[in-house]
C-alpha cells in the first residue's frame, strides 16, 4: 500500500531517524581523523542495500516491456517511502547497471538520446530520495569486469595502465557521473567498487581462466556486449589494487570536492596477508595459512592509499567460517592507526545458516539485532544491512522484506537510534568491547539451528 501523501511530505520535513543528526542542505559528510562527522557531530547510522535499484528506474532502456518497466519504477518508488517511514536514511547502491551490456543500453549508450533518457532516470531516482529523506552511497562500478570487458582487455592491463581503453572508458564514466552530481546532497559519499579485494592474489587459482571464471553466467556473451578476454591474465595483485584504488581516488575528488571516497571492499579474507606474498612471489600455489591479527592490520594498510576516505569492510558475522568478532575490532584499530573510518557496506546473516526467506525465521532477525549490536560495539559507526526489498531474479539472501517481516525492520530502526546515540559518546575502550563481542559471538552461536 502506497504510503499517503501527508506522510511523505513529513518524511521529506525531518528525513533522519528522530535518533540521528538531521540532513541539512548543503552540508557533506566529513571526517575528522578516524571519525564520520555530519554537520559538527560525530556521524552513525544503520543503513541497507538496495543495489539494484539503479536498474529498476533504467527498466525501460533495459529493454522491458512499458508495463514492466512501469512495474518496476513503481516498486522502487514503493521501497523508498517504505524506508522512510521506517526511519531509514542511508541506502547503497550500485551507480553502473552490473553487466556490460546494461551500461552501454543505458547510461553509457552510443545513442544520446538514450543517454538523455538514462540521465533523466538517475535524477528521478535521486529526486525520489530526497523526497523520502534518504542519502545513497553510488558504487561507481560495482562489478569490476564491466570496463576491462568493454575495453575488451585483461583485468591486468586495466588495473595496471592507466592509459589502457578500459581505464579511458572508466575515466569517462567517473567524470560523467560524478560531475553531474559533486553538487547534489544526495550523495552521501563515493564508493568505488564491491568487494575488489576478494579478486586479488588468487592467480594459481585462475592460472588458466582467470577471476572471472566465477562470475560468468551461462549465456554471459549477452551480457558481455561484445569479446572479452577471458584467461589467466584476468588476476591481480593487492599491491596493484592498492595503486588502482589512489588513482581512481584522486581522479574523484579531482572532479568533486564536496564528498568522501570509500572502498567497497569486504573485510580482509583470513589468510590475505599469505595470499599477498604469495603474489608478490608468484608461488604456484595457494597459500591458506591464517594471518595473525598483526597481518590482517598490516594487509588492511596495505590495501588503503592515503587518499581513501572510508574502508569499507563487509562482514556476514553468523557462519561457521566467519572471522570472529574480534577480527572486526583488530580491523577498526588498525584504520584508527591510520586514521581512517571505518564502515560496514554489507551485514546480514548467512543464508547458508538460516534458509530463505532468511528473516522470516525469528532466529535469523535475533542473529541481525545481536551483529548490528556487536558492529556498534566495534566502534563500527555505519552499517549498512543486506538487502532491502529486493526486486527481480536472481534473490540474493539475506533479503529484507519490509511488508511481511516488520520485526526485522524494527531491528533497524532501533539499531540506527542506538548508533546515534553511542556516536556521541567515545570508542569503546578495547577491552571492554572484545569481553562484550565475545558475549555476543556466544550468543549468536547459540542461535545456529
Amino acid at each position: 500500500m502506497l504510503i499517503p501523501a501527508a506522510a511523505l511530505l513529513l518524511s521529506a520535513a525531518h528525513p533522519a531517524a528522530p535518533a540521528g543528526v538531521p540532513w541539512r542542505a548543503g552540508v557533506p559528510l566529513t571526517r575528522d581523523g578516524a571519525r564520520l562527522m555530519y554537520d559538527g557531530l560525530p556521524f552513525a547510522a544503520v543503513g541497507v542495500n538496495k543495489h539494484e535499484l539503479i536498474e529498476q528506474y533504467l527498466a525501460a532502456e533495459l529493454g522491458r516491456s512499458p508495463e514492466e518497466a512501469a512495474q518496476s519504477r513503481a516498486a522502487a518508488k514503493l521501497s523508498l517511502q517504505r524506508l522512510a517511514a521506517a526511519g531509514i536514511r542511508v541506502v547503497r547502491m550500485r551507480a553502473c547497471p552490473f553487466w556490460p551490456a546494461w551500461a552501454t543500453r543505458t547510461l553509457l549508450s552510443d545513442d544520446p538520446a538514450v543517454r538523455t533518457a538514462s540521465w533523466a532516470a538517475f535524477d528521478e531516482l535521486l529526486d525520489d530520495c530526497d523526497r523520502n529523506g534518504i542519502r545513497v552511497i553510488p558504487s561507481l562500478s560495482w562489478n569490476l569486469g564491466v570496463f576491462p570487458d568493454l575495453g575488451h582487455e585483461s583485468l591486468s592491463d586495466f588495473v595496471t595502465m592507466p592509459d589502457s581503453p578500459g581505464r579511458i572508458l572508466l575515466r569517462q564514466w567517473i567524470e560523467a557521473l560524478v560531475g553531474r552530481y559533486a553538487g547534489r546532497d544526495t550523495i552521501l559519499f563515493w564508493e568505488l567498487g564491491n568487494e575488489w579485494n576478494l579478486m586479488a592474489d588468487l592467480r594459481p587459482m585462475f592460472a588458466e581462466k582467470g577471476v572471472f571464471e566465477g562470475i560468468d553466467p551461462p549465456g554471459a556473451q549477452e551480457l558481455l556486449g561484445g569479446p572479452v578476454v577471458r584467461d589467466g591474465t584476468n588476476n591481480l595483485s593487492s599491491d596493484e589494487l592498492a595503486a588502482f584504488t589512489r588513482d581512481l581516488c584522486r581522479l574523484i575528488k579531482s572532479v568533486d570536492g564536496n564528498h568522501l571516497v570509500g572502498t567497497g571492499c569486504s573485510a580482509p579474507r583470513s589468510s590475505a596477508w599469505h595470499l599477498w606474498l604469495g603474489s608478490i612471489r608468484r608461488a604456484t600455489e595457494m597459500d591458506w595459512t591464517l594471518d595473525t591479527p598483526e597481518q590482517q592490520s598490516d594487509y588492511l594498510r596495505l590495501i588503503t592509499p592515503p587518499e581513501v576516505d572510508v574502508i569499507s569492510l563487509h562482514w556476514y558475522g553468523d557462519g561457521a567460517s566467519a572471522p570472529a568478532f574480534a577480527g572486526l575490532l583488530d580491523l577498526r584499530l588498525a584504520a584508527d592507526s591510520i586514521a581512517t573510518p571505518v564502515y560496514v557496506g554489507e551485514v546480514g546473516v548467512s543464508a547458508d545458516t538460516f534458509k530463505g526467506p532468511v528473516y522470516d525465521d525469528p532466529a535469523a532477525v535475533d542473529a541481525l539485532r545481536l551483529l548490528l549490536d556487536g558492529l556498534r560495539e566495534a566502534g563500527i559507526p555505519l552499517a549498512l544491512a543486506w538487502t532491502w526489498d529486493e526486486w527481480g531474479e536472481p534473490i540474493h539472501e539475506p533479503v529484507l522484506r519490509p511488508e511481511t517481516q516488520p520485526a526485522v525492520v524494527t531491528v533497524l530502526r532501533e539499531a540506527d537510534e542506538a548508533a546515534a546515540e553511542a556516536a556521541q559518546g567515545l570508542p569503546p575502550e578495547p577491552d571492554e568491547a572484545r569481553a562484550r563481542l565475545d558475549e555476543i559471538a556466544a550468543q549468536l552461536r547459540a542461535l545456529r539451528p
